[in-house]
């Protein structure tokens, strides 16, 4: 005869272990997942868990494991960037982030700071707030990155490798992504490309450095003058495009250091009479959801945002396992839509 099951207030592990007639360690170690439990065994308790509406004490298991059950993830920002924590890059990698921490049972905290003086990588591990960190990108956090320590063993970056880094980085090959975008360019007869992008950040250096490269195969030079310096930011790209209109300077093509940055420049040319790409093919960087469905659909570097998410979380779990793991680079890759034509 089952055991009545009343799920009107909070039980204990005692009370568990009587209504799935087994003894109160065998409920502990199926709620920590023991390999130790038979399956059919861990099936029952769990089951009968999630119909009482037990809910286990995560602060004294975490104490008893000596975690905190949470992953950081800084993401640092100038204020004066114009942008945002809304930016689709950030929100997608926030996403990929959450997801692969949530399958390893871990919660995100997000932060966000917006000063380079601000040291939220020491905070969140020095209070135990979080097990270990991620933080999204290397601007003005290098050196401090690699002043870290041995609290490097707890922390992921997301960036471009420059060879200068003593932690651990995933990314994307971001010169060949800048080559993979000037060699298409080049090939569909554009011969003026204007980049678009701070050449200060490390990932973006890396991508003009691969449109430079493109130039040089096809046996020609980039035009140093076909250089926007801008952060990310979408209205900036915007206006300070227009205004290059206006100046007169000519280009036949556009390559952005990220997809808002494309997309903010398909708007400005539009806005100035400009057909896109009949008179200039457009490229991005990130391919971002918005990309695909923008008017028109923006040609971008794939650099696979989801997947890196996922291994920036999967590297930082086996670091804090103690073990060695090494810099990864994710594949890049030319997809090809509208908005260049030819």
């Amino acid at each position: 005869m089952t055991a009545k099951i009343t799920p009107s207030r909070n039980i204990t592990m005692v009370e568990l272990a009587r209504l799935a007639k087994v003894d109160v360690s065998t409920v502990s170690r199926a709620l920590n997942d023991s390999p130790l439990v038979k399956p059919d065994t861990k099936k029952h308790i769990l089951k009968i868990a999630a119909e009482t509406g037990y809910a286990v004490n995560a602060s004294a298991r975490n104490l008893r494991k000596q975690s905190s059950g949470a992953i950081g993830i800084v993401i640092p920002m100038r204020p004066d960037s114009g942008q945002t924590i809304s930016d689709p890059f950030y929100l997608e990698m926030v996403g990929a982030v959450s997801h692969a921490a949530s399958k390893h049972g871990y919660d995100l905290i997000i932060s966000v700071p917006t000063g380079e003086n601000e040291i939220a990588e020491r905070r969140l591990l020095q209070t135990g707030r979080a097990d270990g960190l991620i933080v999204i990108g290397q601007a003005g956090r290098s050196e401090r990155l690699n002043a870290l320590g041995i609290m490097r063993d707890k922390v992921v970056v997301w960036g471009g490798h420059t060879g200068q880094q003593k932690y651990t980085l995933v990314g994307s090959n971001n010169l060949e992504g800048g080559r993979l975008a000037g060699e298409h360019l080049l090939s569909i007869g554009r011969k003026r490309i204007l980049f678009l992008g701070d050449i200060d950040l490390p990932e973006v250096a890396l991508r003009y450095d691969g449109l430079k490269q493109a130039h040089l195969d096809a046996g020609t030079r980039h035009d140093s003058k076909l250089v926007l310096d801008l952060d990310f930011g979408g209205r900036r790209a915007f206006d300070a495009l227009q205004d290059l209109i206006v100046d007169g300077v000519t280009f036949d093509a556009v390559f952005g250091a990220s997809d808002v940055l494309a997309m903010a420049a398909i708007h400005a040319l539009q806005a100035k009479g400009l057909m896109v790409p009949g008179d200039v093919s457009v490229v991005g960087y990130d391919n971002i959801g918005q990309s695909s469905v923008s008017t028109p659909a923006l040609t971008t570097i794939d650099q696979n945002i989801a997947m890196g998410g996922e291994r920036m979380v999967e590297l930082l779990l086996r670091k804090l396992d103690g073990k060695k793991v090494k810099s990864e680079m994710m594949p890049t890759r030319l997809i090809v839509r509208q908005s260049c034509g030819g």
